[in-house]
């Protein structure tokens, strides 16, 4: 289930260039990889700390909505 969530992080880091949108992509489907991978009570766990992710990355979530997230390999301001 780790190997699935990276490399959905992976995939998504390199097709959006976002880490945070890569690391929002891996935690959603970090229960549904789970649960495909026949581990029903990670699931449940793993739902609970994705919803958590969720809460804690509103801030990039507010960015990513408004187009503003920084992406992998952009310089700061």
């Amino acid at each position: 289930m780790g190997i699935a969530a990276c490399l959905t992080w992976l995939v998504t880091a390199v097709v959006a260039r976002i880490s945070s949108l890569s690391a929002l992509v891996a935690a959603v489907l970090a229960p549904v990889w789970a649960l495909v991978l026949g581990h029903g009570a990670a699931a449940a766990l793993a739902a609970c700390l994705a919803a958590l992710i969720l809460w804690r990355h509103r801030g990039n979530i507010a960015r990513l909505r408004a187009g503003t997230e920084p992406r992998i390999g952009q310089k700061g301001s």
